[in-house]
């Protein structure tokens, strides 16, 4: 696997801890949603940074409970056809104000990699062999016509907030011969 950093930041190096296993002094960790929400703080206070390993079958209700005190996010993909990870990103970023990073690991496409980018992931884990298709996919497209989780304004409404009236002026068009 290659780690694929679609937003510039610094990536966090975590240990991946089993249910039965406790973290070591100041190491960051990363664990299963049920496991956190067990927890009590100690666990908080042992590990250096905390990450929830989020599938997309995870409660809404649950990332409430535990958004504050994590450090990181990554979020499982089953499928690539299975956008509910998209919807927990933008979920963590606009309804939790989360500003920590958020991978994405699975089966996700090059295809998706402006999509991850516009949901709010920082890093994806992908196939080395999808390595060079998922850079090239990043710079595809230089504008949206939605907004995207961070509000980042559309063509669309740009056009507007310039004057610009398409389709009035009748420039562009052309006769029929």
């Amino acid at each position: 696997m290659v780690l694929i950093n679609l937003t510039g930041i610094q990536p966090t190096g975590f240990t991946l801890l089993a249910d039965d296993v406790q973290p070591k002094e100041g190491e960051n960790v990363a664990v299963s949603v049920e496991r956190l929400l067990a927890e009590d703080s100690a666990f908080f206070d042992t590990a250096g940074g905390v990450g929830a390993v989020i599938t997309t079958g995870t409660p809404y209700a649950d990332l409430d409970a535990i958004a504050g005190k994590l450090a990181f996010a990554v979020i499982e993909f089953p499928a690539f056809g299975d956008g509910r990870g998209f919807s927990l990103a933008v979920r963590l970023r606009k309804d939790f104000g989360f500003k920590g990073e958020i991978r994405a690991t699975g089966p996700v496409i090059p295809d998706q990699a402006l999509f991850l980018l516009r949901a709010g992931f920082d890093t994806v884990d992908v196939t080395s062999e999808r390595k060079t298709a998922f850079e090239a996919a990043l710079s595809r497209f230089p504008g949206f016509y939605q907004s995207d989780f961070g509000g980042q304004t559309s063509i669309a409404h740009a056009r507007h907030t310039v004057g610009h009236t398409i389709g009035h002026s009748g420039e562009g068009h052309r006769k029929a011969s």
